[in-house]
């Protein structure tokens, strides 16, 4: 096998364990001298709201959100933002190599494994983002690996966020709405709202507000890159 993001061979030795207790093998599609440029969070001091890595306690941007805008944060990444993750993101959504949706697959289906909710939904590509690449990347990123149900709607925002300021990106309007289907669940089930990248929370917030305003409360949230 290849690594998807730089063609390399990938080794994949199997563990002991794995061929005496027929344990469930999880494909790898990232070579070794890729994943070296990888920043973990696992094991960093992180926020305990957001993940943030390296931070004593509840981080600054967390406490900003809960005193001036009265939320709280529930979230977990995989990865510090960082050039590698930049440039995998220009690869993967601005160049549309919807391959690349695979490159993680084994971080987040491990994740997966040990993190269980009742109802799994993301952020959708709004239909400008969308016509324009030809798929959805957060879906794809997790589709795969996640049993996944379409409850958001998102409208066009005035510009990305990636083309966004910080302050840009906390004063963007509320561009989501609810699908039917959100009235299919009960209100005590575990939430959990995927995206790809976590910078300010405010997209996810944003997410979080809708499951609030229909009831539910135990809302989580996970991106691959914080």
């Amino acid at each position: 096998m290849k690594c998807l993001n730089c063609g390399a061979e990938i080794n994949n030795n199997l563990k002991i364990s794995e061929i005496l207790f027929l344990k469930e093998i999880i494909p790898n599609y990232i070579c070794n001298l890729c994943r070296q440029q990888l920043s973990p969070l696992a094991n960093r001091h992180n926020c305990p709201r957001c993940f943030k890595p390296d931070s004593e306690g509840i981080c600054s941007d967390c406490l900003i959100w809960e005193q001036k805008y009265g939320k709280t944060n529930y979230h977990q990444a995989l990865f510090e933002y960082n050039q590698f993750i930049h440039s995998y993101f220009k690869l993967y959504k601005r160049y549309g190599d919807v391959l690349l949706a695979k490159l993680f697959y084994q971080d987040i289906k491990s994740w997966s494994l040990n993190n269980h909710f009742d109802v799994v939904t993301y952020v959708p590509a709004s239909q400008g983002h969308f016509k324009e690449r030809g798929f959805d990347p957060v879906y794809e990123l997790y589709a795969d690996i996640f049993d996944l149900k379409k409850l958001l709607f998102k409208i066009d925002a005035d510009k990305p966020q990636a083309q966004k300021n910080r302050l840009e990106r906390m004063q963007t309007p509320q561009t989501f709405s609810a699908l039917p289907g959100i009235n299919n669940f009960q209100k005590n089930q575990r939430i959990l709202i995927l995206d790809d990248i976590y910078t300010t929370g405010r997209t996810l917030m944003y997410a979080h507000d809708i499951f609030l305003s229909y009831g539910f409360k135990n809302i989580c949230t996970f991106s691959l890159s914080r």
